[in-house]
C-alpha cells in the first residue's frame, strides 16, 4: 500500500480513507486541490485497489487500518486532525481508533453502514458464497458498471471515474473473505468527535446508523440531498471543504 500527500507546509492533517474498489486518482484530486490549501492531505491506497501497484493484492481491513496506524505514529507524531472515511474507508477509520495508539480528533464517516455481515455454520456453504459472491462482485465491477450505478444512485461516468476496475480475482476473493462475521464496533464514535454522513439516496443506511443513538453511541449524523452512496467527495469539493472545517471546529 501506499500513501500520497499534499500540503505538507500545513501544519492541519486530514487523512482520506478510501471506499471498497475505490481509485483515489484522478477522482479525488478536485478535493485534494482545494484542501492541499489548508490542510496537509494525506491518502491511503490500498493494496489491490492502486494503479500504482497493479500487482498488489488487498488482504483485509484490519491490514489496511493497521499499516495507516504504523503510517501515522512513524510520519505523523501519532497524530490526525480529521480522519475522512469514504464508505469501507469509514470502516478502516474505525479500526484506526479502535488500535489505540493514534490520537483522532475528529472522524467522518461518509456513506457509514452497519448492514450486518454474513456468518455460517457450515464451511461448504460458506465457500460457496465465497466463488459466487466473489464472482458476481467481479462481473459487476469490469462488465456491467451501469448496474452498480444503479444500485449506488450514481452515473456510469462517476462510477468509472472512481472505481479500480483493473483489480484481480484474489484481491475481491479475499475482501469476501475478510466481511464473513466481522463485528461492527461503535465505541470508537465515543472516542473522538464522530460524524457521519449519508448521501438521500442511502435511507435505509441513514436508518440503521441513526438507530445507534438510542444505544448510547455517540456522534453528529447528516444527511445531504441529491447524492449518492459516497459521492460527496466528488460532487462538491468546496462545499465537503466547508463542511469538514466546521466538523473540525465542532460547529454543527
Amino acid at each position: 500500500m501506499k500513501y500520497f500527500e499534499f500540503g505538507k507546509e500545513n501544519s492541519k492533517t486530514l487523512m482520506i480513507e478510501c471506499g471498497y474498489l475505490a481509485k483515489w486518482y484522478p477522482g479525488l484530486m478536485p478535493f485534494i486541490d482545494e484542501a492541499k490549501k489548508k490542510y496537509h492531505v494525506i491518502v491511503q491506497a490500498y493494496d489491490g485497489f492502486n494503479e500504482d501497484e497493479p500487482d498488489s493484492v488487498f488482504h483485509s481491513v484490519m491490514a489496511e487500518a493497521q499499516d495507516a496506524v504504523d503510517f501515522i505514529i512513524n510520519n505523523l507524531d501519532g497524530k490526525i486532525d480529521v480522519l475522512y472515511g469514504i464508505s469501507m474507508g469509514g470502516m478502516v477509520s474505525n479500526e484506526i481508533i479502535l488500535d489505540g495508539r493514534a490520537n483522532v480528533h475528529t472522524f467522518i464517516a461518509d456513506g457509514y453502514t452497519i448492514m450486518p455481515m454474513p456468518t455460517f455454520r457450515f464451511k461448504f456453504i460458506e465457500n460457496l458464497y465465497i466463488t459466487g459472491y466473489s464472482s458476481i462482485i467481479y462481473s459487476v465491477l469490469t462488465k456491467h458498471q451501469g448496474l452498480l450505478a444503479l444500485a449506488l444512485g450514481r452515473t456510469k461516468e462517476s462510477i468509472r471515474e472512481s472505481l479500480y476496475t483493473n483489480v484481480n480475482k484474489e484481491s475481491i476473493r479475499n475482501s469476501v473473505i475478510s466481511e464473513i462475521g466481522y463485528k461492527y464496533k461503535f465505541n470508537s464514535f465515543n472516542m473522538t468527535s464522530s460524524y457521519v454522513f449519508h448521501g438521500s439516496a442511502e435511507i435505509v443506511a441513514a436508518r440503521k446508523v441513526h438507530k445507534l443513538k438510542k444505544k448510547g453511541v455517540n456522534f453528529i449524523h447528516k444527511m445531504f440531498k441529491n447524492t449518492g452512496h459516497a459521492e460527496l467527495i466528488h460532487k462538491n469539493p468546496k462545499i465537503l471543504l466547508k463542511l469538514i472545517d466546521k466538523a473540525y471546529k465542532n460547529r454543527y
